[in-house]
């Protein structure tokens, strides 16, 4: 069934990953590893972690790249401040979608109103999306942790 999920991403964080190979399994693409795990939290209820190679980080890169000369300078898209879920306590939402595509959509004035604040969508392989709103200093974040994990540069302040 195919679903949309969106929620405002209240924190974000990125953290390096390692993958052990057992002995006698098969060794997977290295390309295709992933080095990073990215989360983004609404409030202590919803949290979407998506597992990410040095590729996927590149072409995410590659999403915002392309959206930031569609980005519109509104009143309100600097002031704008994500809300968390709102879910009762008690329900916990972990989202873990297998993600085969990703796209960024900037802050803008459209027909249907303003948009104060930068969309993600991550398309599942089957046909659902998780849609993510974060803030300009948010977004900042977002990118720079793609760089270092572009760069392999992720978890390099830790050695």
């Amino acid at each position: 069934m195919r679903q949309t999920i969106a929620f405002q991403a209240t924190n974000f964080d990125c953290s390096p990953v390692q993958v052990e190979i057992e002995d006698d399994g098969e060794v997977p693409d290295p390309e295709s590893l992933p080095v990073a795990l990215l989360a983004f939290e609404s409030g202590p209820n919803v949290v979407l972690t998506l597992p990410l190679a040095t590729a996927d980080a590149e072409n995410m890169m590659n999403a915002f790249t392309q959206a930031e000369p569609y980005r519109q300078e509104t009143a309100d898209a600097g002031g704008w401040q994500p809300q968390p879920s709102g879910l009762p306590e008690g329900l916990f939402w972990a989202l873990q979608p297998n993600v085969v595509g990703v796209s960024v959509t900037p802050p803008q004035d459209t027909p249907d109103g303003l948009v104060p604040h930068w969309t993600l969508a991550f398309d599942d392989e089957d046909g659902s999306q998780v849609q993510v709103a974060v803030s300009d200093p948010m977004c900042v974040q977002i990118v720079r942790a793609l760089a270092d994990v572009a760069n392999g540069e992720l978890g390099a302040q830790e050695d």
